[in-house]
């Protein structure tokens, strides 16, 4: 087994500064059964709200939805970097220099909380931080498994 075989990868967006704020690739939840998105977070002054949207088609986010989430409660590069606190939900986390600045956020969706007509999912994070370096990578756990990556996912 690969794991990219059993697993959709998508690119949400780049190492970044997004202090000007950034929304990420949509993802077609059609063929989804659940996304993980791993959101890595650099340095971090002030703070800014992430949100996980659906809408009708790519990049419109039409409808906003409560996410579970969890972070790294350490740093990254610490020994316990990949130990991660409890599960919670949220329809817009504010993320804060003093919590979030480099750890690793878990936000996760299943695809029966969408709405039917609005297959979609962007994830974005607004402008109001003065600085805040990120990046995102999405894991999907497709409806039909050996297969190599969907090129209509994004």
């Amino acid at each position: 087994m690969r794991f990219s075989e059993e697993f959709g990868i998508v690119h949400v967006f780049g190492a970044i500064d997004g202090a000007s704020g950034v929304t990420g690739d949509s993802i077609n939840m059609r063929d989804v059964h659940h996304v993980c998105f791993l959101v890595s977070f650099g340095a971090l002054t002030g703070s800014s709200d992430l949100t996980v949207k659906t809408g009708a088609s790519a990049g419109t986010e039409t409808t906003a939805l409560t996410f579970n989430y969890r972070w790294a409660s350490e740093a990254s590069g610490t020994a316990t970097a990949d130990v991660y606190g409890a599960w919670a939900t949220s329809a817009a986390l504010e993320i804060t220099d003093g919590t979030y600045e480099d750890h690793l956020l878990i936000v996760e969706v299943d695809a029966t909380e969408m709405t039917a007509d609005e297959p979609w999912l962007t994830l974005s994070v607004d402008s109001d931080a003065t600085v805040i370096l990120e990046s995102c990578v999405a894991i999907t756990s497709k409806r039909h498994t050996g297969l190599t990556q969907p090129t209509s996912i994004t």
